[in-house]
């Protein structure tokens, strides 16, 4: 648990999934050592702080965390971003979409169709013009593009904590739609990625809002979304986190699902990563040297619709 072992095998684990976008929730030491490692490593990232967090209260400011997104740099261009409500008066003010970051990515052409465009100038009819201009229209830059967002919603397992998650989704997708409608070339055909943690189990509320057929009075804000993993595997997995705490702070066992991909509705959810059992992880739960974090990290091959 020491965090010069622990930073180490996080970012490893980050980077040994390869994921063209990356989303983390809890996530500290942001500025001074993931962002850094990551750019070192082909991504760009942003940030959204949780002024409210634990975390900076137990360490008197020391530490602050909060959610991120990265993404290769190599194959996707930022172009807008929001952090939905915030600043915010008080931790549970409302509107609130608890923890949310959301970005607008374009799809850039790959390097080798560059050159081979760049080039067909001088070798027309060519094989390398062909090729060159095959490549560029799967990715048509200018027009592909995506959404996503990140979030990390209220931690309390209770009534009125599965309440407030239940209104954290509720403003959280209608953002994020507001957030398709204002910045996407054409919103309508921009597929929307949405992964983070819930904190709520499959049956709540605030996981029912993606998944629920949207409406003009959904939660959704009229985007249809399903879970990459139910579609893939049809189910969710059987946990996505396993604490076994013995300490003053939360003691007891918890081992439920409450991590989530959504993809909306024209994405093909190609493969996901399955998820290790009790017996892979061992007696003591979550986070391991295996795992070195207290959730376990979901992956998903998602390929974008066509582009009209």
């Amino acid at each position: 648990l020491q965090w010069s072992a622990r930073g180490s095998a996080l970012l490893a684990a980050l980077l040994t999934a390869d994921a063209d976008v990356v989303c983390v929730q809890e996530m500290d030491h942001y500025h001074d050592f993931f962002r850094p490692a990551m750019e070192t490593a082909g991504y760009s990232g942003c940030f959204r702080e949780d002024e409210w967090s634990p975390c900076r209260k137990l360490s008197a400011g020391a530490l602050k965390d909060g959610v991120a997104i990265f993404y290769k740099r190599d194959k996707l261009e930022l172009m807008a971003m929001e952090t939905p409500f915030t600043p915010r008066a008080a931790k549970d003010a409302m509107p609130n979409a608890g923890k949310c970051l959301v970005v607008r990515l374009r799809v850039l052409p790959p390097r080798d169709a560059l050159t081979h465009t760049a080039g067909s100038e001088h070798t027309a009819g060519s094989d390398t013009q062909t090729a060159g201009i095959e490549r560029w229209s799967e990715y048509r830059c200018a027009t592909e593009e995506l959404v996503v967002a990140t979030l990390h919603l209220d931690s309390a397992k209770t009534e009125q904590g599965a309440a407030t998650r239940a209104l954290q989704a509720f403003h959280a997708l209608n953002a994020i739609a507001q957030f398709r409608l204002r910045s996407c070339t054409d919103p309508a055909s921009a597929a929307v990625i949405v992964a983070g943690d819930l904190n709520a189990v499959p049956s709540e509320p605030a996981v029912a809002a993606f998944t629920e057929s949207p409406s003009s009075s959904s939660s959704s804000g009229g985007v249809s979304y399903v879970s990459a993993y139910a579609t893939h595997l049809g189910a969710e997995p059987p946990f996505t986190t396993w604490k076994v705490r013995t300490g003053t702070y939360k003691p007891g066992e918890a081992k439920m699902t409450i991590d989530y991909i959504f993809v909306s509705q024209g994405c093909a959810v190609e493969s996901v990563e399955m998820l290790d059992d009790e017996t892979a992880i061992g007696r003591l739960g979550l986070p391991s040297e295996k795992h070195p974090s207290d959730h376990l990290m979901l992956r998903a091959s998602i390929r974008l619709p066509p582009v009209p």
